[in-house]
């Protein structure tokens, strides 16, 4: 238990070292972040203007492919249930009708 707390003491010391390094690094670091943020600005724009474009026009390219392939797989999915109906009602029905129509006619 000692050792815990002698860790958590000496770690909180060596972050109040690391404060004034901090401070030092930004003041240092944050002019030349901003002088080549300035330089960056005018290829940010070619970049924006020109990749703009091309990320609407992929975007309108996906949407519509999302669309066919929605559209798409409603009418196959309709498509498996009307299949079902037919395997599980239509041809049993149609089968018993047949063997009932043939059944009648021995009758007469």
């Amino acid at each position: 238990m000692f050792a815990l707390f002698r860790f958590l003491f000496f770690g909180a010391l060596a972050l109040l070292l690391l404060i004034p390094a901090g401070i030092v690094l930004a003041a240092i670091g944050l002019p030349i972040i901003a002088v080549l943020g300035v330089l960056a600005l005018p290829l940010l724009l070619v970049l924006f203007l020109v990749g703009l474009p091309f990320l609407i026009v992929g975007g309108i390219v996906l949407g519509l492919l999302g669309a066919v392939f929605g559209i798409v797989m409603a009418f196959l999915s309709l498509g498996m249930v009307v299949l079902k109906v037919a395997l599980l009602v239509l041809i049993p029905l149609f089968l018993l009708s047949w063997l009932l129509r043939g059944r009648r006619e021995t009758i007469r």
